[in-house]
């Protein structure tokens, strides 16, 4: 309370009030007895009684009247205030009531969404018309999708991406936070809280920085390509055969010429994701026929490791089967690596519904649980850092995981420090199976 008097508020309510309750008492309960002492004559009485009533209904609409006014001022002081709170801010705002109505926003929401305040909308229904607000893949979007209808269904909606157009044309990557406001405990929420950043430019800057990467992994692929070829010339050139150590050099320069290729085509798939040109060439194949044709070569890479195959009957799919290829090689890579002691690496394929899901499990070192929340993330590693750290460029996730959403598909994890990982997909089935196992 020391604080609120500091910043001008009013004392609290309950204090003039118990003055005023005090002296009322007092009044009624003494001043009949004084005015019959003081005055004898019947109509005086009656006259003072009067202007008793009188004086006591003035003093009661005066301190309703300061009373009023001095919560009407302090009413005003706090409107001004949140006002200027509001205003102060750099992120644009505004508050959506229970029907969907914008109750207010700031100038900052005027000035990213390019409107003048008699246009602004005054509903977000209108609002996503206006702007023609729409995913960043350029699908539309429905009234009852917007962060603020969400939110007012009790959501918390943490900066999604969206896409609007001012009036003038131009176009703006936005990021949307939207929050309910709740009055008490298990009753719907009457306003949401939205705020909109502007991400136009940082999205750009992204953009300059994916296609520098697209331009440096094709610049690097040529000199990588002459290194590893002259290596294998090299080799071959070498009439009576070369020393031990030579051929351990040349074995060296091709191996890492390898690992720069396969880093470099990391780089080029990053790239292409980022700008949208990855492309998927669908077509119907049978998943575990592949999974095992990849687990075959596999074996071939590592001798210390005991492949498991566990499938049930044939499963197809409608998807891009060197797409799949790569998510497969990431998993089945990530789980020879991170189980550097040998083990069985475990991988099955079922149909769960209409859904093909495919695991792989090892018994290697997992991940630390602080490190699981980001590990889709684009050049995220978990064991950076830590001495079980493998190096790479923390990219096979991140891929896997685009190439899989664009199936239409999910992918999951379930790991624990020291007991290893279970890395999962899952595809749709192809509907031609769906509907042959559907008949009767």
């Amino acid at each position: 309370m020391p604080s609120a008097r500091k910043a001008g508020w009013p004392p609290p309510v309950w204090r003039p009030v118990v003055f005023y309750a005090l002296v009322a008492a007092l009044w009624i309960m003494f001043s009949d007895v004084l005015a019959s002492a003081v005055v004898r004559s019947v109509g005086h009485f009656t006259l003072v009684e009067i202007l008793k009533g009188w004086l006591f209904v003035a003093a009661t609409s005066a301190l309703l009247y300061a009373l009023i006014q001095r919560d009407t001022s302090a009413l005003r002081r706090s409107e001004a205030l949140h006002r200027a709170s509001l205003e102060s801010m750099a992120d644009a705002l505004f508050l959506v009531d229970a029907q969907g109505r914008i109750v207010e926003a700031n100038q900052a929401t005027l000035k990213l969404l390019g409107l003048h305040p008699d246009r602004l909308p005054k509903d977000v229904c209108q609002m996503l018309t206006l702007l023609d607000i729409r995913h960043p893949d350029g699908r539309p979007l429905a009234c009852d999708e917007l962060p603020s209808c969400r939110a007012l269904r009790g959501e918390t909606v943490r900066e999604e991406a969206l896409e609007l157009q001012r009036p003038s044309g131009e176009r703006l990557h936005i990021s949307v936070t939207a929050s309910p406001v709740l009055s008490g405990t298990g009753r719907p929420p009457e306003l949401a809280v939205v705020v909109i950043r502007d991400m136009t430019e940082l999205k750009r800057l992204e953009r300059m920085r994916d296609e520098f990467l697209s331009i440096a992994a094709h610049e690097l692929r040529t000199p990588i390509t002459t290194i590893k070829g002259y290596a294998q010339l090299l080799d071959r050139w070498t009439p009576g055969g070369h020393e031990p150590r030579e051929g351990r050099a040349f074995q060296i320069l091709n191996r890492q010429s390898d690992r720069l290729t396969h880093l470099v085509q990391e780089l080029l798939e990053v790239s292409r994701l980022q700008l949208g040109r990855l492309a998927l060439q669908r077509q119907r194949f049978e998943l575990g026929a592949l999974v095992e044709d990849v687990l075959e070569r596999m074996r071939g890479v590592s001798s210390g490791h005991h492949f498991v195959l566990h499938q049930e009957g044939s499963v197809f799919v409608d998807a891009d089967p060197d797409r799949i290829e790569q998510v497969l090689v990431n998993l089945f890579d990530n789980a020879i690596k991170y189980s550097p002691g040998g083990g069985d690496i475990e991988v099955s394929v079922t149909l769960q519904g209409t859904l093909v899901v495919v695991s792989v499990r090892d018994h290697g070192m997992g991940i630390p649980r602080e490190r699981q929340g980001q590990l889709f993330e684009r050049f995220y590693r978990a064991h950076a850092g830590l001495a079980s750290d493998r190096g790479g460029m923390g990219v096979g996730l991140h891929l896997s995981e685009q190439i899989i959403q664009k199936h239409g598909g999910r992918i999951w994890f379930e790991s624990e420090e020291g007991r290893g990982s279970t890395f999962s997909f899952s595809l749709a089935q192809a509907q031609a199976q769906v509907e042959q196992e559907a008949r009767p």
